[in-house]
């Protein structure tokens, strides 16, 4: 460990190996520590005073900030949060009270052994004293932790509505750059809270011993500097990572190997674990690498960072602890009248408590940047700007005529776009043109990969083009409010997913305004294909497919404990779907979302991956007559049927537009093959449904 610990002192800055590079080399320091490596910000690799004073500055720069927090928190509810406050407030004092008890117990009884006559009634009513501070301290804990949960579900359920909207606000790339991402939960902001009162509580009560203790006869101010140079020395010479800005990560190949390894005892991996019998293998490899690892340190940075190089740190601490014995000691060898064992008791109780109080106010106070910065971040959240810059003309644009309208006109001009954050450099799309004018059908084939499911993310704005233009309807789409652009869409892909919701609402909420209106869920449902799935389940279109889990058990033996089990395992149960009856679901949302009667373009993106040649072919032609009088463009590879209805067909190849269904057909080669095979399995599909 010892080589572990020098490791940890040689700083360097630069790139880390194996990681990304750091924007600003100079702002950050590189530590080693076992199999950790840590980046730490430049300003805070101190120790002592000058982190100390760089808290204390963060904690007066955010006043503000605090003081917005404090009257947020107080508006939810007024008489609890003050009284939780004065029962934190209470904690300081009661050190205070328990001094005075416990010193006035000690000088009655010893006053009773040297005249050898105790006062009973004295100490009766000491002791009576003693019994009533303890009760009510009990009492006033016990009020503590009866309000502490309510309170802070209360806080948590307000800055959870909080990030809950600001986190639906934020556009793809925006909610995919890591930068971005709020690093605060609303836990945070109770611990911020609690952590605040701590702070209050501690130095209220150190205030109050040290006022306490400096009116006492046999105490003087010299004692009192003599009893707290043991924690400023503490504070002085700790080394601690806990509070500082830090990233840290491990790019040590064997720890990688070793934890990823014992991931694979996971329920998930289970069924490939025992069907591919490579358990034998797993646990093979897993020595292997504990070997490798051989000595390296595995525990925790904090720990790591915090051990000293030598044991003179924690020499001169416990010396400066025993500063108060020898006070004591020297004069009552020089003034032994003044003294006796309960004087030298009480001063050592009074020692004991400064010293603690001390370090828990320096502990508490370490805690205040920690605070600050969460409840900024936390703030700060609703203020990041996305990265899709919403336009401002309205959609339909007021001059068109909408009630002749047949859809939306797009069309794309030399567009190019790669996905943020990816490792490749090829681009998803490459220098892209071509117009589908409105009310007509188009079918945009091709390999995956080769940019399709793109196209209509381009048209959603799910992302913007790096460069070219995409117009709708005339008009750059960048120059329409966000919101109305996608009011008039419609879109079934196969990332669609289904909410931890009813059956129901998941349908519904293609038309929110009409989430509870179950006549026009059942519609859209048959519309859909998922009417027979909803009649699958007892509880209908109130059945939640994916409900929260709240139970759980606890050291339950197997046979011990089986009717528990039992029980437990009929609380709660999840209904499972196949892939075919999701993608009903969701279709069904769609078909939902068609009565708002506001839909201009249709964009289904291989949505039917699920679903037999039958299935599939019945859900294109109810999209089709639903799409009547709207701009409808189809992502698939099953393509055969639809070309027959389509005006316009893209064929894409590694994020180009090639050649034309008609010169493809001519060439005779893969995609004449592909397309008279499939188109061949629709028409049979379509005799057969006929048939039927």
């Amino acid at each position: 460990m010892g080589a572990i610990v020098e490791n940890a002192e040689k700083v360097s800055s630069g790139t880390v190996k194996n990681s990304e590079p750091v924007e600003d080399a100079d702002a950050y320091a590189s530590l080693n520590l076992g199999v950790w490596r840590v980046l730490l910000a430049r300003e805070t690799v101190s120790r002592g005073f000058g982190v100390s004073l760089n808290k204390w500055n963060a904690a007066v720069s955010g006043y503000l900030l605090l003081l917005r927090f404090l009257q947020e928190i107080y508006s939810l509810d007024p008489r609890m949060v003050v009284l939780f406050i004065l029962l934190k407030l209470w904690d300081g004092m009661e050190t205070v009270l328990m001094l005075y008890v416990s010193g006035r117990l000690l000088q009655i009884i010893e006053v009773g052994l040297v005249e050898g006559r105790p006062d009973v009634d004295a100490i009766t009513h000491a002791i009576a004293a003693r019994l009533i501070s303890s009760t009510f301290t009990a009492t006033t804990e016990w009020m503590r932790e009866y309000i502490s949960p309510i309170l802070e579900s209360r806080i948590s359920r307000h800055f959870d509505y909080y990030l809950l909207r600001a986190n639906l606000r934020l556009d793809m790339p925006t909610a995919a750059d890591g930068a971005s991402k709020s690093q605060t939960s609303s836990y945070d902001a109770w611990r911020s809270f609690e952590g605040l009162c701590d702070v209050g509580g501690q130095l209220f009560g150190l205030v109050s011993q040290l006022v306490f203790i400096s009116q006492q006869k046999s105490v003087g101010i010299f004692f009192m500097l003599l009893a707290i140079i043991r924690p400023v020395l503490s504070l002085a010479l700790s080394r601690t990572l806990w509070m500082k800005p830090h990233v840290m990560y491990s790019d040590n190949a064997a720890y990688l190997r070793l934890k990823s390894l014992q991931s694979m005892s996971a329920s998930r991996y289970r069924g490939d674990v025992i069907a591919g019998n490579i358990a034998g293998w797993v646990t093979a490899e897993y020595r292997r690498a504990q070997d490798t690892l051989g000595n390296v340190s595995s525990q925790h940075v904090y720990s790591q960072y915090s051990m000293e190089r030598t044991p003179a740190a924690g020499i001169s601490k416990e010396w400066a602890g025993e500063l108060t014995t020898l006070y004591w000691a020297l004069n009552a060898m020089l003034r032994p009248s003044k003294f006796s064992m309960t004087s030298i008791a009480i001063l050592q109780q009074y020692s004991a408590s400064l010293n603690y109080s001390l370090q828990m106010v320096f502990w508490d106070f370490s805690k205040v940047r920690k605070c600050v910065a969460d409840i900024r971040i936390l703030y700060e959240t609703a203020n990041i700007k996305n990265l899709i810059v919403d336009g401002d003309a309205a959609y339909p644009r007021p001059c068109a005529d909408t009630s002749e309208s047949k859809g939306m006109d797009v069309e794309l001009q030399n567009v190019s776009f790669a996905y943020p954050g990816e490792k490749s450099k090829e681009s998803a799309l490459r220098d892209v043109s071509f117009h589908i004018p409105e009310g007509a059908l188009a079918v945009i084939v091709g390999a995956n990969g080769s940019g399709k499911s793109t196209i209509i993310k381009l048209l959603t704005r799910m992302y913007d083009a790096d460069t070219g233009v995409v117009h709708v309807d005339g008009l750059p789409i960048a120059e329409y409010r966000i919101a109305d652009l996608r009011q008039a869409q419609a879109t079934l892909t196969q990332d669609h997913e289904l909410y931890p919701l009813t059956l129901g609402e998941n349908i519904g909420l293609g038309y929110a305004e009409h989430v509870g209106d179950e006549e026009m869920i059942m519609q859209a449902a048959k519309d859909g294909g998922a009417a027979v799935l909803l009649d699958k389940f007892t509880d209908g279109v109130k059945t939640n497919l994916k409900p929260v889990m709240t139970a759980y058990g606890y050291q339950l033996d197997g046979e011990k404990h089986k009717a528990l089990k039992s029980v437990l395992g009929k609380l709660e149960k999840t209904g499972e779907v196949s892939g075919g009856e999701k993608q009903r679901l969701v279709a069904s949302r769609t078909f939902m979302r068609f009565r708002t009667g506001k839909i201009r373009l249709l964009s289904v993106d291989e949505p039917s991956s699920a679903l037999d040649p039958t299935g599939e072919f019945e859900l294109f032609e109810r999209l089709r007559e639903t799409g009547e009088g709207k701009t409808m463009i189809f992502v698939t590879h099953r393509f055969g049927h639809l070309t027959k209805h389509a005006g316009i067909i893209i064929c894409m190849k590694e994020g180009k537009v090639a050649e034309s269904h008609k010169e493809l057909m001519a060439l005779d080669g893969e995609y004449a093959s592909l397309y008279n095979v499939q188109a061949q399995a629709f028409t049979e599909s379509e005799i057969s449904a006929k048939a039927k």
